[in-house]
């Protein structure tokens, strides 16, 4: 199930950046490691709330950050965790398109804010146990 391929994803992503934070980030392999396991979670992160957006028939957003506005919109996220979602789309971008370069300040921050976003991960696990127990019910 793809939903279960990106929560996993997300999960090895995450523990990566986790395990990277307190490590020299003047390194320069360190450094850009940390940068693309904050990439890649913010991606996976994406994709499985745009997996929600659809499961839920919420809309058909044209942006990422829309996407987490139309989950707050539909109350499964507060209005905080969209701050917070908009935050990490925003530092993805500038590691993405280069528009300078990302300060390791800006990339532990990344690594708060997605530890934080673990809430709805969990959620999405929750949504995706729900469905597979109504469908074969």
């Amino acid at each position: 199930m793809r939903a279960v391929e990106l929560i996993l994803r997300f999960e090895r992503h995450l523990n990566g950046a986790l395990s990277l934070k307190s490590k020299d980030l003047n390194d320069y392999l360190v450094y850009n490691t940390l940068a693309m396991e904050c990439f890649q979670a913010t991606n996976t992160l994406v994709d499985l709330a745009q997996f929600l957006v659809s499961r839920k028939k919420l809309g058909f957003p044209t942006t990422y950050r829309e996407i987490f506005e139309l989950l707050e919109r539909e109350g499964f996220i507060d209005g905080e965790e969209l701050k917070n979602f908009k935050r990490l789309i925003f530092l993805r971008n500038l590691i993405a398109h280069e528009y300078y370069r990302i300060s390791e300040k800006e990339l532990l921050e990344m690594v708060n804010l997605l530890e934080k976003s673990s809430a709805l991960v969990e959620r999405i696990k929750k949504e995706v146990r729900d469905h597979e127990v109504n469908k074969t019910s």
